[in-house]
């Protein structure tokens, strides 16, 4: 895509501008009438995994573990420990198990509809050409509603990601771990600072119980990390969909007699 590169990127403008191009491609990968083995082959990279739902689903668990572990090390009030930083990744933690879960829910009504839709869109699509009667179009143009907000989540041709995985959480959850391998967790004392001393430099005074609780949770991290990572790129798959199936109706719209 030209110019959608984030959620927040698709509007009624952004589409229309993005169509013109699309519809060439369209034109010439899924000629009409349109054919269903055609329409998958091209939808195909839209469909919704196993992998998906697995990467995601995997992350869920992991979350409230570590932020016990971590509640747990400020209790301690341990000098050893930056408090601070533990307050921090518990907030960047608690934002992910909802949306995470908001996701998974709507990854598998995606992925239950996507089992018909090809069928669906086809067929729908073929008859656009063919309204003739303003019965006929407005009883398309309903059915086209429920397809879009079906996947955008709004009756508005945006996407509703407000309650799901976005870039915020992944930007958080990346520099949360980003930050673990730096030794985020961990008190640097003035004089370390002043050296610029980074974590290799004070391994060496950390007890190794409380070193290997860290690499555990940074672990752990790394595979919430790439399950919100997962869940964005579904999503953000959902939006390019969306915006194809729009270049697909403003194609046959053209083609009507």
């Amino acid at each position: 895509m030209l110019y959608i590169h984030k959620l927040n990127q698709l509007t009624p403008k952004t589409a229309e501008v993005e169509s013109v191009y699309l519809i060439r491609e369209l034109k010439q990968k899924t000629p009409l009438p349109l054919k269903e083995q055609q329409m998958e082959n091209y939808l195909l990279e839209f469909t919704i995994s196993d992998t998906d739902r697995a990467m995601m689903m995997q992350a869920v668990p992991l979350v409230q573990p570590i932020i016990d572990q971590l509640k747990q090390m400020l209790m301690e009030r341990n000098p050893l420990h930056e408090s601070v930083n533990i307050q921090r990744a518990i907030q960047t933690l608690e934002e992910m198990p909802q949306a995470l879960i908001n996701n998974i829910n709507y990854v598998e009504d995606i992925g239950a509809w996507q089992a018909r839709a090809i069928m669906e869109l086809t067929a729908l699509f073929n008859t656009i050409p063919k309204l003739r009667s303003k019965d006929q179009k407005v009883a398309c143009d309903q059915e086209l509603n429920v397809v879009f907000q079906r996947i955008l989540r709004n009756k508005d041709f945006a996407f509703n990601f407000y309650d799901i995985i976005n870039e915020a959480q992944v930007q958080h959850i990346t520099d949360l771990h980003e930050a673990m391998n730096k030794g985020y967790f961990f008190h640097f004392t003035l004089e370390e600072e002043l050296k610029k001393i980074d974590f290799n430099g004070i391994k060496h005074r950390i007890p190794p119980e409380k070193m290997q609780q860290i690499e555990e949770i940074t672990k752990d991290l790394f595979h919430i990390k790439r399950g919100v990572e997962r869940a964005y790129q579904v999503n953000m798959r959902m939006v390019n969909y969306a915006l194809i199936l729009f270049a697909y109706v403003k194609w046959m719209m053209s083609e009507q007699l």
